[in-house]
């Protein structure tokens, strides 16, 4: 099972968590207003907007599919990963922040011969902070939603592979974002977490672990 599949099995299991703690009994919520979260974006914002943030389609052209025919790409990914505080001023109103990383990068080949002729990277280190509602409240299990905005920043190069350092270096400031409709945290001082939304950290899932005190 892939991590995608293992985060939409933790949020189909919910019901049952939520079903199971309100048989346990209706146990009062005690506010714990430090958290620190560690986690990673199942699929990473990159699979929605490009390394460069933008949609893939701003890079479909016709001059593109006659590249393509002449040339391949390998890509790697180091996917996103995040360290994230939080303070909660009362059981439902919080202030998170985040700081979160992702980068990629491309070898090009040629179709003639399978020469290696260029390699780039791109790579964001991003800050944000998000203002958090939990909705739902038990010891053991809570449901959340967020909305982030912040700032990332850029880092690529693209060289090719005679004149390495040679060729085009970015650096650059871009506005990032995070809507999360839906978060789920299960445990108490040790917890783990599940969410979707979208956005540049993540579109699709994220799961991490926590500890709040």
């Amino acid at each position: 099972m892939g991590r995608f599949g293992l985060v939409l099995y933790v949020l189909m299991l919910l019901p049952l968590a939520v079903n199971a703690s309100d048989v346990a009994g209706r146990q009062e919520f005690v506010l714990k207003h430090h958290e620190f979260q560690v986690s990673t974006g199942i699929v990473p914002g990159r699979y929605s907007f490009g390394y460069d943030h933008k949609s893939p389609f701003d890079h479909f052209s016709f001059p593109g599919i006659y590249e393509s025919s002449r040339y391949y790409e390998r890509e790697y990914v180091s996917g996103v990963w995040s360290l994230g505080y939080t303070y909660n001023f009362t059981k439902v109103l919080a202030i998170q922040t985040n700081v979160f990383y992702e980068s990629g990068w491309i070898d090009r080949f040629s179709r003639e011969g399978d020469v290696k002729v260029a390699e780039s990277l791109d790579s964001y280190l991003s800050a944000m902070a998000s203002f958090k509602v939990s909705w739902y409240n038990r010891p053991a299990v809570r449901l959340y939603s967020y909305l982030g905005l912040g700032l990332s920043y850029k880092y690529g190069y693209n060289d090719p592979v005679n004149g390495l350092g040679q060729g085009t270096r970015i650096h650059d400031i871009v506005a990032a974002f995070q809507f999360t409709p839906l978060g789920v945290q299960f445990g108490r001082r040790l917890f783990g977490f599940a969410e979707i939304g979208i956005g540049h950290y993540f579109s699709g899932a994220a799961a991490g672990i926590g500890y709040r005190f």
